[in-house]
């Protein structure tokens, strides 16, 4: 592949690696399995007094109004209702079921702030666990909260900034969604230096995974966690993480992993001739990094302290849905927290039927 004078060494900058090539020191890794805070509670009873623990629901309430006063934005109850399939083992014997028939809307979410200890919004770095099970009917999801997100000073509603490239000082985004008709998990998230794509550098939710066999398990219990830390001022150290069934899928930060941007999508592992698009030449910019990749920059989530995370957010939106067509899917033991999580201590690790 040509490549542009001077661009290599730019753009491989940019990509995370150092004039000499050398990326920086990859931080302890982070833990997996049953060495988290759910351990110490079975059935998680109990975890919402653990002092790193911010914000627990198992959507055991008596009604969807009941569960609906303890958020700040609530889209959609008529097709909330509780359900008895709840995750096996479990404190208590109801979950969260959504259901989108083709044809009446997008689908729903419950969306809330958390406060910080001192009672202002928000922490430099959260961990949040999602129970979710698709019916193994449910249409092709065009997006989906797990989500954990970052707002200044944010409002009691979700404000949809769709394609627009946040900057710096008011907002972020995570998810970790099974992404279209291939129904494979990988992230969707925005932050200030997130990549563009064609035609025209458009920003939407870059993902950076690209793995195809990690397929979404429809029709069973999963355990979903997400981990977001956000930089110091100033650098690029900032960091995200996500579980499956308690086992870690994906770690990134400044310095790792290796891997090649395409537009919009990081690809670890991979070398080779890559493409982002460039805003100031108004089009792409195609550069080389070294077999098996570059190093992964890091995320400068913020240009301001008081941006944090401060969001969790359960959703499901179905866009193209056939008319009539149903799709139902189940959430439970949602837990927001300071540590690592993990799976419900009473299920194994594989999850539940």
């Amino acid at each position: 592949m040509r490549t542009m004078p001077g661009l290599l060494i730019t753009m491989g900058i940019a990509a995370g690696m150092s004039a000499s090539g050398a990326s920086g020191d990859r931080p302890a890794e982070l833990p997996q399995g049953r060495a988290g805070i759910a351990a110490r509670y079975p059935g998680d009873k109990g975890i919402e007094s653990d002092p790193k623990v911010v914000f627990v629901e198992r959507f055991d309430q008596d009604s969807i109004d009941a569960l609906a006063k303890r958020y700040d934005n609530v889209k959609r109850k008529d097709i909330m209702t509780f359900s008895n399939d709840a995750l096996p083992g479990s404190a208590d014997g109801q979950c969260l079921l959504i259901t989108h028939t083709g044809g009446d809307g997008t689908g729903a979410h419950l969306y809330n702030r958390i406060r910080n200890r001192q009672g202002g919004w928000g922490y430099d770095r959260l961990f949040a666990r999602f129970y979710v099970r698709f019916d193994k009917d449910c249409h092709a999801i065009h997006h989906f909260g797990t989500n954990i997100s970052g707002r200044r000073d944010p409002k009691p509603w979700p404000i949809g900034q769709a394609g627009l490239r946040p900057k710096g000082d008011e907002r972020f985004s995570v998810s970790f969604e099974p992404h279209g008709k291939g129904w494979t998990w990988d992230y969707y998230a925005y932050w200030m230096e997130m990549g563009g794509s064609p035609p025209a550098g458009k920003t939407w939710g870059n993902s950076f995974i690209r793995d195809p066999a990690l397929k979404v398990d429809r029709d069973r219990w999963i355990c979903i966690e997400l981990m977001v830390t956000m930089n110091d001022l100033g650098e690029s150290n900032g960091e995200v993480a996500c579980w499956i069934d308690g086992k870690r899928v994906s770690h990134l930060g400044q310095g790792f992993p290796n891997g090649k941007w395409t537009y919009d999508k990081f690809t670890p592992g991979e070398g080779g001739g890559c493409i982002r698009w460039d805003d100031k030449q108004g089009g792409p910019a195609r550069y080389q990094v070294p077999e098996g990749g570059a190093p992964f920059a890091g995320f400068r989530w913020r240009t301001v302290k008081e941006l944090n995370v401060n969001i969790v957010k359960v959703s499901l939106y179905i866009t193209t849905a056939p008319k009539g067509h149903v799709s139902k899917v189940r959430y439970d033991n949602v837990v927001v927290a300071e540590e690592y999580i993990g799976p419900v201590a009473s299920i194994p690790p594989s999850g539940g039927n």
